[in-house]
């Protein structure tokens, strides 16, 4: 097999363990470029709006839902606070959601400790995980410093935290309706691109809204009782690392499952 120009007798040996011959011979498909058909373009343009016009249609049921299921929660747990459906402005639309009246209380001296010991345990945990899997010693790790974040602001100036557990959910769920709006179009960009059918790829699109609908309203539930029981200090590991970035594994894991189906031959497209 012959050798990349410019390489050695001495470094042949090198270049074959790195691959790099095999990179200089082989064409990588990332350097391949789409060609999509005008039917195909036209659906990854209309089948993304035919999904935000359903979901337009379909906005009270989703938000009487939404404040259904909190409202259940919030009485089963025994949280004190009431949920209400309110006009509420999202970009440059107005249209219901629901609003969550809850109360949080500032940690006091014995939630503040226990939680710094637990966070310190998961630290030192988090050090010893083998390298094998590294992805999650970094996710832990990540966690356990937005936690030191949270426990040294709340150990220097607990009033003066700015946000409210009732502003935690209202701002969680503008941020799941948009997300949803938003999901169809991420979709026409990451996989309608490719050479599935039209009716795995429309498949896709609709397990992941109706994932996203059931999860929403479960996890703010799961979140105001964490808050309510463990106070504020909960909020922002919620927030940042449990909060909608389960949301998007959530969208990922099920992107990487659509793209392990069968795909079509791509002048069917």
């Amino acid at each position: 097999m012959t050798h990349p120009t410019g390489h050695t007798v001495a470094t042949r040996d090198q270049s074959d363990a790195l691959g790099l011959t095999i990179l200089c011979l082989a064409r990588h498909r990332s350097l391949d470029h789409l060609s999509l058909s005008i039917p195909a373009l036209a659906g990854i343009l209309l089948v993304p709006a035919a999904f935000n016009v359903a979901e337009w249609m379909l906005r009270d049921p989703i938000s009487g839902m939404w404040a259904g299921v909190l409202r259940f929660w919030i009485d089963k747990l025994g949280i004190d606070g009431a949920v209400t459906e309110q006009l509420t402005r999202v970009a440059w639309f107005d249209f219901n959601l629901p609003y969550t009246n809850v109360v949080a209380p500032v940690p006091d001296v014995l939630t503040w400790c226990v939680t710094l010991i637990a966070t310190i345990a998961v630290c030192l945990m988090a050090l010893r995980i083998r390298d094998l899997y590294l992805p999650v010693r970094y996710f832990l790790l990540f966690a356990v410093f937005i936690q030191a974040t949270a426990l040294l602001f709340f150990g220097m100036a607990p009033q003066s935290f700015p946000y409210t557990a009732s502003r935690y959910v209202d701002n969680g769920v503008k941020t799941c309706a948009s997300f949803l709006f938003l999901l169809p179009w991420g979709h026409a960009l990451v996989y309608y691109i490719f050479d599935f059918s039209w009716p795995k790829k429309i498949f896709l699109t609709l397990i992941t809204l109706v994932f996203v609908v059931i999860a929403v309203p479960m996890q703010l539930a799961l979140h105001v009782y964490l808050m309510v029981s463990c106070s504020l200090l909960m909020m922002p590991l919620l927030s940042f690392v449990f909060g909608p970035t389960m949301l998007v594994f959530g969208c990922i894991a099920l992107y990487g499952w659509a793209m392990s189906w069968e795909r079509v031959e791509r002048g069917a497209l």
